[in-house]
């Protein structure tokens, strides 16, 4: 049998990207396919970071309560204004947020600091003391110079990058394919007909998941413990395009458990099958030559949580161009005692101490069947096999309870 850090390298060394495609920023969803740089400078020009008066700095140096300075407005210049370029002497403009600068001025003072006076017709701002150089302009290039990165490959897409992209007139960005998913849940016990029947759980817990990192589930399909039906379901998921294929149950060493045989017989080939991990010992994952990807998740619902977290979605991270995932690191707050053999991923509560530290428990109840303890948990804990104690205060690694989401502390 392989251990986690080995089932790692398996994916990342038979998961391939699927391709790229060129999508409209506002829409676009997944992850980068390429570093992009800003073309031009942000701002492209310099303006005013708020409502007030535009005006040349050295003319305020010696302003003072008992030597004022006045100075003639001589219009407003207004956000989308093309600002005047033939201004003389000492003039000043009214200017409103994002308007241009003129370029013989370099500073703004904001409006609620401006005293005007009314002189022989005209109107003056009254200024008492030195205006700094540059104050509350915008600068072009501030933000972004030309050929600055913006985003780098493999980054994942959120709605705060979008904000730098469109500022930068990045209207469509390459971006890889995001993979389809498939479902296909097995068992006798999950039909509604069956004398003992147990709710089906695991086909609405990965349809969830899925959805959850902003992909597309094909579809979602049920067999019974049957050969011929496992394969005819699995068949109809590869023919749909599903890149990746999710099955739950059937995949350890009973009479009824047929997806290791259903995927030899169709030409698959075993990458692993039973992993030192606690729970979902009996994980499968398979490739067939077109490249599609199955992943055999044992039946009990925990099981089937921890082999999606830990395993189905890294595959799905190397088949969007990204990373493996990095855990958080956390300090422990109690011991736990678990078997020397196996890596466990332990349902945990994680909090912030007074001291800003993160600090998390492993929560009892660790059984695959259980899934009450996920009413209170917010993370995974993961004690790598060789460790049979951790101790109050070991440094331990942590993730959230679901992919791309972050810790609800």
């Amino acid at each position: 049998m392989k251990n986690y850090s080995e089932a790692l390298k398996l994916i990342q060394n038979n998961v391939s990207i699927i391709g790229a495609q060129e999508l409209e920023t506002q829409s676009a969803n997944g992850v980068i396919a390429e570093d992009i740089f800003s073309s031009s400078a942000v701002p492209t020009f310099s303006n005013s970071a708020m409502d007030g008066y535009c005006l040349k700095s050295d003319l305020t140096k010696n302003a003072s309560k008992e030597n004022p300075v006045e100075l003639p407005v001589k219009g407003t210049i207004f956000a989308g204004d093309k600002p005047p370029s033939d201004i003389k002497g000492s003039e000043t403009y009214e200017i409103m947020t994002g308007s241009k600068m003129p370029d013989e001025l370099d500073t703004v003072l904001p409006v609620e600091k401006g005293e005007l006076i009314e002189k022989e017709g005209s109107t003056f701002l009254i200024l008492n003391e030195p205006i700094k150089k540059d104050a509350n302009v915008r600068k072009s290039g501030e933000d972004f110079q030309k050929d600055d990165l913006i985003l780098s490959k493999g980054t994942l897409i959120n709605d705060h990058h979008k904000i730098a992209l469109i500022m930068n007139h990045k209207n469509t960005i390459q971006m890889f394919k995001n993979p389809t998913i498939g479902i296909l849940t097995t068992g006798n016990e999950l039909e509604e007909t069956a004398s003992s029947s147990i709710p089906n759980s695991n086909g609405p817990f990965l349809e969830s998941a899925v959805q959850s990192m902003g992909l597309k589930c094909a579809k979602n399909l049920h067999s019974g413990d049957a050969i011929d039906l496992i394969i005819k379901k699995i068949q109809e998921l590869k023919d749909i395009g599903a890149n990746i294929i999710l099955t739950s149950g059937g995949v350890s060493a009973g009479k009824a458990d047929f997806i290791p045989a259903a995927l030899i017989q169709m030409g698959a080939e075993i990458i692993f099958h039973k992993l030192w991990i606690r729970p979902g010992k009996p994980i499968l994952m398979a490739k067939f030559p077109d490249g599609q990807i199955v992943f055999g998740l044992p039946g009990n619902p925990v099981s089937v949580a921890v082999g999606f977290r830990f395993l189905a979605s890294q595959a799905i991270r190397v088949m969007q161009g990204r990373e493996i995932e990095k855990p958080i690191y956390s300090i422990n707050v109690k011991d736990y005692k678990k078997s020397e053999k196996f890596c466990l991923f332990g349902k945990a509560i994680a909090s912030v101490n007074k001291n800003g530290q993160i600090q998390t428990e492993v929560m009892t109840g660790q059984e695959s069947f259980k899934v009450k303890p996920f009413r209170d948990a917010n993370c995974w804990a993961i004690i790598p096999e060789g460790i049979e104690i951790i101790h109050k205060g070991d440094q331990i690694s942590i993730f959230p309870l679901s992919q791309d989401k972050n810790i609800d502390f």
